[in-house]
């Protein structure tokens, strides 16, 4: 129920959140941490992730989709959590038209939901985010957090690739 009160607070106090401009290579993401929870939602146009956006052609674009599918279905690889707080991954849920048979041409975005559930929530100060080492084409990542220590907001970069709060 907070992690609802948490995620509504974020979109209705970040007019950011309304309606996020469609900027190859960047990316967007919402971390919220909700008592022993912790939620990342990753907005990306398709182009930072795959080079591409539009349903596959050839056998390469489609062996290329299912491979950002696959890395992007993996929190572990993703997100580098603190030890201590004793996170253990969920199923992510990985969403887009793209994957579709009736993908729509033009510009295509991403939805990746991530959800950890932490043993130790209070060692939970920072994430590190390996989006750019799976991604080249990705140079900016906005970052919007809210939590128990309130509300923050930070640009990720390949060379900055930490957010703390």
């Amino acid at each position: 129920m907070r992690l609802i009160a948490l995620t509504l607070a974020l979109a209705l106090n970040a007019p950011a959140f309304a309606a996020p401009a469609h900027v190859h290579g960047e990316a967007r993401l919402e971390i919220a941490v909700d008592g022993d929870n912790l939620s990342i939602h990753l907005e990306s146009p398709l182009d930072g992730l795959l080079g591409f956006e539009r349903a596959p052609r050839t056998p390469a674009e489609k062996q290329a989709m299912q491979a950002m599918k696959t890395t992007l279905e993996a929190p572990e690889h993703l997100f580098q959590l603190p030890a201590a707080a004793g996170c253990t991954a969920r199923p992510a849920e990985v969403e887009s038209a793209i994957f579709s048979a009736k993908a729509a041409a033009g510009h295509l975005d991403l939805d990746a939901d991530y959800r950890w559930q932490c043993a130790r929530p209070v060692a939970l100060r920072a994430v590190e985010i390996r989006l750019f080492a799976e991604f080249p084409r990705l140079k900016l990542i906005k970052v919007d957090f809210v939590g128990p220590t309130g509300q923050k907001s930070g640009r990720l970069t390949p060379q900055q690739p930490s957010f703390a709060w």
